[in-house]
C-alpha cells in the first residue's frame, strides 16, 4: 500500500555498513522509492536490498546538501 519507503535511522552509516533495518524486502518491486537519509556509504545495506527487488533508490546525500544550503541562507542573509 505505501510507495515511497523511507529509512531514517542510522542503520547502515560507516563504519557499521552491513546492517539494515528490518524489513519485509521481498514485497518491493519496481513501483517503490526507497530513500535513505544516510549517505555514507552511498548505498547502504537497505538501497542495495531494495534495489535487488527492483526499487527505485536514492540515498541522503541531496538532503544533505539542501540543508546545508538552507541554513546558510537562515544565518547569513
Amino acid at each position: 500500500q505505501h510507495y515511497i519507503i523511507i529509512n531514517t535511522t542510522p542503520l547502515g552509516t560507516f563504519p557499521d555498513i552491513d546492517h539494515a533495518p528490518m524489513f519485509p524486502y521481498q514485497y518491493l518491486n519496481s513501483n517503490h522509492l526507497c530513500y535513505d537519509l544516510v549517505y555514507n556509504p552511498e548505498e547502504t545495506a537497505f538501497l542495495k536490498k531494495a534495489k535487488e527487488q527492483g526499487a527505485k533508490t536514492k540515498n541522503g546525500y541531496d538532503m544533505l546538501v539542501f540543508q546545508a544550503e538552507k541554513a546558510w541562507k537562515i544565518w547569513n542573509e
